[in-house]
């Protein structure tokens, strides 16, 4: 009988055929198109959840201002902005781009001696719009800014309540005071909150320039549409559509920004207020 030597298996196997160059880079053009191709989609999910995000805390934010109507004889909680040593005289205290500490400072928000909404709203995530990933310049340091949200400024808003006389004009146009105002006039089509871009908050009241086209503050396109709550106490989602919209506000120039004929603040102006 033959002995065998060497390995069992001992046929030649093939050799391993190795990826050539061309074959890589096929493969990872498919990687990148495939990438490019998920990417806008993860990113539209993205917005969506912070969007939904957002819609949850404004209707906090209008369930807290019916809650403090009710509470108050139906009258509804003061807006606005302007000089800070009367607090608390407003829903929230906030000053103008000059005073960073009232978008820094979270005693702005749920001092009970400095705002109004602090009795019924105790926690500041609440007044951050997920999307906006903002800062200040305080006392040296970079701080998140804590409030992304304004309210219409018709809406309980006095000359003494604010050092913008923009913001106003009582003499021609509502300035509601009572809820029973709110509600003879259409409250599903009278916004209270809005989401407001980063680069245009200050005051806690959101301008609108009813006579010249022309943004005093500019909504947030940070998740896509914008975010608003009405007097009737639902929220819904807008798609602005102008491209100066789109573009929001300068950071060097947060008020003031013209908006000719412009689709978007067309649609804010008739929905926060009406003419006398």
């Amino acid at each position: 009988m033959k002995r065998l030597h060497g390995p069992l298996c001992s046929e030649r196997l093939p050799p391993c055929r190795a990826f050539t160059l061309i074959e890589l880079l096929v493969v990872v053009a498919i990687i990148a198109i495939l990438a490019a191709m998920l990417l806008p989609a993860l990113t539209r999910g993205k917005n969506n959840a912070r969007r939904i995000q957002c819609i949850n805390n404004e209707r906090q934010l209008i369930l807290t201002w019916t809650m403090y109507t009710s509470d108050n004889r139906e009258l509804l909680v003061p807006n606005g902005g302007g000089p800070l040593s009367q607090a608390p005289y407003l829903w929230v205290l906030g000053g103008n781009h000059g005073d960073p500490a009232t978008l820094t400072n979270p005693n702005y928000l749920l001092d009970t001696r400095l705002a109004l909404f602090a009795s019924y709203l105790r926690t500041r995530d609440v007044y951050k719009c997920p999307a906006d990933r903002s800062t200040w310049k305080y006392s040296g340091t970079l701080e998140n800014e804590l409030r992304s949200y304004a309210m219409n400024s018709y809406v309980a808003t006095t000359p003494a309540n604010t050092d913008q006389p923009l913001l106003i004009t009582p003499s021609v146009y509502n300035v509601y005071m009572k809820a029973s105002q709110l509600s003879a006039d259409s409250p599903a089509t009278r916004f209270i909150f809005i989401d407001v871009h980063p680069n245009s908050i200050c005051t806690p009241g959101f301008g609108i320039d009813m006579f010249s086209y022309e943004w005093i503050h500019m909504p947030t396109t940070l998740h896509g549409p914008g975010v608003l709550t009405f007097a009737d106490g639902h929220a819904e989602s807008h798609r602005w559509l102008e491209s100066s919209t789109l573009v929001g506000a300068p950071s060097g120039s947060p008020h003031g920004n013209p908006a000719p004929n412009s689709r978007d603040l067309k649609w804010l102006r008739e929905r926060a207020t009406s003419h006398l």
